[in-house]
């Protein structure tokens, strides 16, 4: 057995995957559910490629759940404006400890001042303390190296959540491809895509109470792919 060398042989192995129902996780972790699919795939933990396809990035998402999908993590630059603007943004959380975990819009501030917008050749986050703070417009050539296609696939679950007892079935199953630099900038304008930023400090071990940026990611809801991705072809 090996990965899916074409689309047909990736749709059959997807369907029979489907019909094993539920299969107990391969991980107990957040991360079980892909590492599950991975090995049912026989695909490695990276981006695979197929000649009929191209290069494929796998994702997963149970079904259950309302979080957003992560398309990428880069953080804006110059070198240490996260940080900056954790130091003018950052709020105490219910564990007294200092935390900026942050949605930003393109179309409003959000509490903490802060607004995605496309502003000439930069994808700049605006806010009140003029600290700079920006990705290239060229970030859009990073996404489209790094995921101009996805294979995303949904699960129902149970038993216990990241635990050794995670059960899986694989139900639905799209085929992502040819993400559009004006559907970008739309999305960023009209709020499909978001920006969050994930920092705070070590809650435990010797960095205790320290710095921590988790990465800052680009996110989307399952209904928003199209406002994205020219082509969304259901596979399961």
């Amino acid at each position: 057995m090996a990965a899916p060398r074409n689309l047909d042989e990736l749709i059959n192995k997807l369907r029979s995957i489907k019909d094993m129902g539920f299969v107990i996780t391969h991980r107990a972790h957040d991360t079980g559910i892909g590492k599950t699919l991975e090995d049912l795939l026989e695909i490695p933990e990276n981006n695979w490629r197929m000649p009929d396809v191209g290069e494929v990035e796998l994702k997963t998402k149970r079904l259950e759940s309302d979080s957003m999908l992560t398309i990428a993590t880069k953080s804006p630059l110059p070198k240490g404006a996260n940080r900056s603007l954790f130091d003018a943004c950052k709020y105490k959380d219910e564990e007294g400890e200092y935390n900026l975990h942050s949605t930003v819009y393109g179309s409003r501030p959000n509490n903490q001042g802060l607004r995605a917008m496309v502003l000439r050749d930069n994808l700049t986050i605006e806010n009140p303390y003029d600290i700079d703070a920006y990705w290239p417009i060229t970030i859009f050539d990073e996404l489209v190296s790094k995921c101009n296609k996805i294979l995303l696939v949904f699960a129902l679950t149970k038993g216990e959540r990241k635990s050794a007892n995670e059960q899986f079935h694989f139900t639905e199953a799209y085929l992502l491809s040819t993400l559009s630099e004006t559907k970008f900038k739309n999305a960023i304008a009209n709020d499909k895509l978001k920006i969050d930023f994930r920092i705070g400090v070590y809650r435990t071990g010797k960095y205790k109470g320290k710095y921590h940026d988790h990465g800052t990611g680009f996110r989307i809801s399952k209904r928003d792919f199209l406002e994205l991705f020219d082509s969304y072809e259901q596979l399961i």
